[in-house]
């Protein structure tokens, strides 16, 4: 039972503190790299100890195939087409908002140390400690970006050993290989110093606190230190069959949009591939640090442990690479969750939840397990029912939205990939009428892998119609923002007409120099 203050801050029956919330956060994990989840290969212990103690989402799903727009929904709670931040470099709609800023109106401290990706970059978004991975914030000089800039004169993530990339000037091969600083300067041991450094000015803080420790690995480049670059025996990796006709749709590709998601060099793959598990393991060490550091503190027993995905990586299945499209290495992404007993107490340690989540569930889990409404406007439910075992009326389906890609072929790589529905049995992706592949359709109990489109079968087609009405229903619902009583409007809620065009502008451009991109004459 919780109870509002005067000054908004809620505190559970009795005086009970409120629980501190750590939301861990990688970008471009697929959900089957966990050892627990099953991978042959890829070693993540802390994780996998993290599920023993909490439980384990099976198939838990990205809002969206790409940063941006899935990190708004995991922080909103609403569906991509509800909030409209619908790419890289755009903001959502007027009137949105975020975890953070709700946190701080029920007398959180709040902490990101780490990849944001929100935009206008310049806002807080309801963040009172800002150490961010880009320029971003209202203390960019505290991101890797200045660190970086500071040390070495350049800001450049991919600083690669001279010798140790084998695809110079391929769009894609051109960010592979050995870490050139030393490791100490890697992204993902800065990310770390800056959670444990806001951890501390959060427990000086005397509040409860919500931190947002966001890594950027295991996304590309793929360029890792020693001891990880050499970690995984390139050899031992076995590989996707690369599908035939991937080569020349490949070399006949324009713009490095196209390039970059399509591969057709097996060695590039194995090389690729085993730096992203390095990557991987490298990011689970140092998570395993902020976990011992939270038990060392005594902070454990009171703490929600939230361990998710943005988005995942096609790692060669279906010759494809990175994201943006709706198959499952791209959108199918891990959740593991840990909470108290006091916080959850029928929460059984070491359970798999089979229904289907998704990331807009999680705006409306940290508040309800912190005791906190949870406002009308937000999409997602609760997850604290599944923890128990209890999926009774839980609607298991989930749902991933993406803006097309201009400027592009469309029939040359699916960039344009927009909607799609996921049930227990079935997955529906709509391309779009404009599309030459309008449908696909895949029974996800016998083709797991997604190789039969069952969408021209006569015997599906009242199933695809029943699927494509459902995706139709979704797309259309429109709640209006969420809004909390007594909750002023945060500063980045309404953009100004000036910014919003400057933003339009820079993703258009953006999009252009990608295009622009041919390969060279032979």
């Amino acid at each position: 039972m919780s109870e509002q203050s005067g000054n908004g801050q809620v505190e559970q029956g009795g005086g009970k503190r409120q629980p501190n919330v750590l939301i861990l956060m990688t970008d471009q994990m697929r959900w089957d790299l966990l050892s627990c989840a099953g991978h042959p290969v890829c070693r993540t212990p802390a994780l996998d100890g993290l599920a023993a103690r909490g439980v384990r989402f099976a198939n838990f799903y990205s809002a969206a195939p790409i940063c941006t727009p899935a990190r708004y929904s995991v922080f909103n709670g609403r569906h991509v087409p509800v909030h409209e931040g619908s790419w890289n470099g755009l903001p959502t709609r007027d009137g949105e908002i975020f975890l953070p800023s709700i946190m701080q109106h029920y007398g959180y401290a709040t902490a990101i140390a780490g990849k944001l990706h929100f935009d206008p970059v310049e806002e807080a978004f309801g963040f009172d400690d800002f150490r961010t991975f880009r320029a971003e914030g209202p203390t960019p000089e505290r991101g890797y970006e200045a660190y970086m800039q500071g040390k070495y004169g350049e800001w450049k993530r991919d600083r690669i050993t001279e010798g140790t990339c084998r695809w110079p000037g391929d769009p894609h091969g051109g960010g592979v290989g050995l870490f050139a600083d030393p490791p100490e300067d890697n992204d993902t041991s800065w990310i770390t110093r800056q959670t444990l450094e806001a951890l501390d000015l959060l427990e000086q803080s005397g509040k409860p606190w919500f931190l947002f420790a966001s890594y950027h690995d295991p996304h590309s480049p793929f360029v890792e230190p020693e001891p990880y670059y050499s970690m995984y025996d390139r050899e031992a990796i076995s590989l996707p069959e690369i599908p035939p006709g991937i080569a020349k749709l490949r070399r006949d590709a324009r713009g490095t949009q196209e390039v970059a998601h399509l591969i057709d060099d097996p060695e590039m793959l194995r090389e690729i591939t085993a730096i992203y598990y390095a990557a991987t393991t490298h990011v689970d060490d140092d998570i395993g640090l902020v976990l011992a550091a939270l038990d060392k503190r005594g902070l454990t027993d009171n703490t929600i442990i939230i361990f998710m995905s943005d988005h995942g990586d096609m790692m060669g299945d279906h010759g494809r690479m990175y994201k943006q499209v709706m198959y499952e290495g791209a959108v199918h992404v891990p959740l593991i969750m840990q909470a108290p007993e006091s916080v959850c107490p029928s929460l059984t340690p070491g359970r798999v939840v089979d229904e289907i989540t998704g990331h807009v569930d999680i705006v409306p889990t940290v508040l309800d397990l912190c005791g906190l409404p949870v406002p009308e406007g937000v999409q997602g439910r609760s997850l604290a029912p599944l923890c128990a075992g209890e999926s009774a009326g839980w609607p298991n389906e989930a749902f991933s939205w993406m803006l097309g890609v201009p400027y592009t072929r469309q029939e040359a790589y699916m960039l344009g990939t927009k909607r799609m529905l996921r049930t227990p049995e079935y997955k529906l992706i709509d391309y779009g009428a404009d599309f030459r592949t309008r449908w696909e359709l895949f029974d996800m109990t016998n083709d797991p892998a997604e190789m039969r489109n069952l969408a021209d079968d006569p015997a599906r087609k009242s199933l695809l119609q029943e699927l494509a009405a459902r995706l139709d229903e979704w797309e259309v619902e429109a709640p209006p923002p969420a809004r909390i009583p007594g909750m002023d409007t945060p500063n980045y809620s309404n953009v100004p007409a000036a910014r919003r065009a400057e933003l339009a502008a820079a993703y258009d451009a953006g999009l252009r120099r990608q295009a622009a991109w041919r390969w060279p004459e032979p």
